[in-house]
């Protein structure tokens, strides 16, 4: 791994002496773009006319040097030789000077050739413009031609008999069509003649005013400057004003945002205050319903409160006496209800108990021997008649009690 460190250290005054150079000959290839531009615009007459003129004011130095003395002589070939290496030198590299005012002049070139193509632009733009306008109005006018000839020939001068056109109508509507034509021609050629004499006579003051300014004395020349300096004085109190013009406008944009922003505020408070009303609105309809349906409840509530009162009225209300002596009746009744019941349930549990005896008397008769048979069947006969004559006497008795 070192090795190949120390390598990479070596190789890298070589790698920023290559990127130095790359630099360099891109620095070079646009001087020399610049350069071949600033030539293809410059005319080479003139610079060969600028590169003598160079050389003549060399030479002439050199002469002086040479009348100076005769030890100057060979100085002054020297000199000649000197300003002829140093014109080829000067073709041959240009100084930072030279450089700056080639960029200058190119820079100035450019921008002279943008503002010509944008006063070109703005011309052709104007020419558009008035073309496309003079069309406009050529369509408006011959629409309204169109129309016109529609409305007086093709329907009002069709002959109703035969469906064909008058040709005197038509006639007439050309005649009028060229005299409105020519009186249109006659107003424009007298606006020409106008226009061409005010040219001509803004053109003889311009003349004017140059001839004039030629003539200027120096006291013109100072109260000038004192005019302009009173109107520089102005244009920098306007600018004062302007500039706090501009300060209390962006206070007021600042105060015309907030505004805006309460006004959506309150715009958007303002919908939703509808949209409540609109709800309140529907639910006071529904309590007017709701309260309508009560007061009919309530006028039917008291038309039944009314009649169950009329027929309150109507029926005859018993005494106080009378009321007691029916509750003492009905207490007697309840009391022999109660009495009648619990004789009832004790018939009910003798009965019982007797057909219960007889069941078992029953029993033991049949169960008995022969022996026995007459008197059983004698004592069970008897015992018959005797729960007969029990069960009739408990009959009667309940009869009786009923």
């Amino acid at each position: 791994m070192l090795p190949q460190d120390n390598g990479d250290d070596q190789l890298d005054p070589h790698v920023e002496y290559l990127q130095q150079l790359l630099r360099d000959n891109e620095f070079l290839q646009r001087e020399n773009l610049l350069f071949e531009a600033f030539l293809a615009k410059v005319d080479m007459s003139k610079l060969g006319a600028l590169a003598e003129d160079d050389a003549s004011k060399k030479k002439k130095g050199g002469k002086k040097g040479a009348a100076g003395g005769p030890a100057g002589a060979n100085t002054s070939r020297g000199g000649i030789a000197a300003a002829r290496d140093g014109a080829a030198a000067q073709f041959a590299a240009l100084t930072d000077e030279e450089k700056n005012d080639l960029v200058s002049q190119e820079v100035e070139m450019v921008q002279a050739e943008i503002e010509a193509i944008r006063k070109a632009g703005d011309k052709d733009i104007d020419d558009i413009r008035t073309l496309m306008e003079e069309v406009d109005m050529r369509i408006a006018e011959t629409k309204k031609d169109t129309y016109e000839f529609k409305r007086d020939i093709i329907i009002a001068a069709e002959n109703p008999r035969t469906g064909k056109i008058v040709a005197e109508k038509m006639i007439r509507f050309i005649e009028d069509k060229l005299r409105q034509k020519d009186a249109t021609a006659d107003k424009l050629r007298l606006k020409n003649t106008t226009t061409k004499a005010l040219i001509t006579k803004l053109e003889h003051q311009l003349a004017h005013k140059e001839e004039m300014g030629e003539v200027l004395h120096l006291v013109d020349f100072d109260q000038l400057k004192i005019e302009n300096q009173q109107y520089m004085e102005r244009i920098e109190e306007r600018n004062n004003e302007l500039l706090k013009l501009k300060l209390s406008t962006s206070r007021t944009v600042q105060v015309l945002n907030n505004l805006k922003s309460s006004l959506s505020d309150m715009v958007a408070a303002g919908h939703a205050l509808r949209k409540q009303i609109a709800e309140r609105k529907q639910d006071l309809a529904r309590f007017d319903a709701d309260f309508g349906n009560v007061l009919d409840e309530k006028g039917r509530g008291e038309r039944t409160l009314r009649r169950l009162k009329l027929e309150q009225e109507d029926i005859d209300t018993p005494t106080i006496m009378d009321y007691i002596k029916l509750k003492h009746e009905v207490t007697e009744l309840e009391k022999q209800l109660v009495d009648w019941r619990r004789k009832i349930d004790i018939l009910t549990m003798e009965k019982t108990r007797k057909r219960t005896l007889l069941k078992s008397v029953a029993s033991t008769t049949q169960g008995g021997g022969a022996g026995l048979q007459p008197y059983g069947s004698g004592g069970g006969a008897a015992a018959a008649a005797a729960l007969a004559g029990g069960e009739g006497g408990g009959g009667s008795r309940g009869n009786s009690a009923r």
